[in-house]
């Protein structure tokens, strides 16, 4: 369960005071997810998604997700778009935790993809990436081969149990890897969260045609 913030009536009054966003009918916690706390919130006319950041996520990212999103939903990409409240901010706070609001998107996840649904996240995902290059926003990779030391000193020397001398190979293995990493490699924005769960599809008409939708942004530049 990924509802690790709990929201009540008060928190409900002050988002309806500073979105504008007309009576709150209903709010409920969505459970798929593990990083972030999110609520979907029904008014009378429309339903958005309250999502509250906890521990794992870097403050001084958030302001360049918002832009991003901004940015994509403009060219007609279909991702979340953030919303401003009355002082035309993105992100405010929540108990004492730094939030947003973001646009629903209709949709659900599909647990088994067939070729053709495979052939539809590539090009919606090649689509995000040439409309990321229209945006001037950097962002640098956190998670590029210069974090992987201090993660590989973070584990234990336990995981030797799984396989002899386990730590070591992998040293040696970071060792070789960076020692080979090419210098000039191509960078740009993209999307690599691509996880099933952080794909929406929708049915339109008669046939199984599907359009994704991509609900989760994470991305970075590529080092």
């Amino acid at each position: 369960m990924a509802v690790y913030t709990r929201i009540n009536n008060s928190d409900l009054s002050l988002i309806e005071k500073s979105f504008k966003t007309g009576k709150i009918l209903s709010f409920s916690g969505i459970k798929k997810g593990i990083e972030n706390t999110n609520y979907l919130i029904k008014t009378k006319n429309k339903k958005i998604i309250l999502t509250i950041f906890e521990k794992r996520v870097q403050k001084k990212d958030l302001p360049f997700f918002m832009d991003l999103m901004f940015g994509l939903s403009r060219q007609k990409i279909k991702c979340p778009e953030p919303i401003k409240n009355e002082k035309g901010k993105y992100l405010f706070k929540i108990k004492n935790k730094t939030a947003c609001l973001v646009s629903f998107l209709e949709g659900k996840d599909k647990i088994n993809l067939t070729n053709k649904d495979c052939y539809a996240v590539g090009k919606n995902a090649a689509l995000l990436h040439m409309a990321a290059k229209k945006l001037s926003l950097y962002r640098k990779n956190s998670l590029s081969v210069n974090s992987w030391g201090p993660l590989l000193k973070r584990i234990d020397k336990r995981i030797n149990k799984l396989s002899s001398n386990l730590i070591n190979i992998m040293k040696n293995d970071l060792f070789d890897i960076k020692k080979k990493w090419p210098k000039s490699m191509p960078n740009g924005i993209i999307h690599s969260d691509l996880f099933i769960d952080n794909i929406f599809s929708i049915k339109i008409n008669i046939m199984d045609l599907l359009t994704f939708i991509f609900q989760q942004m994470i991305s970075w530049h590529m080092n």
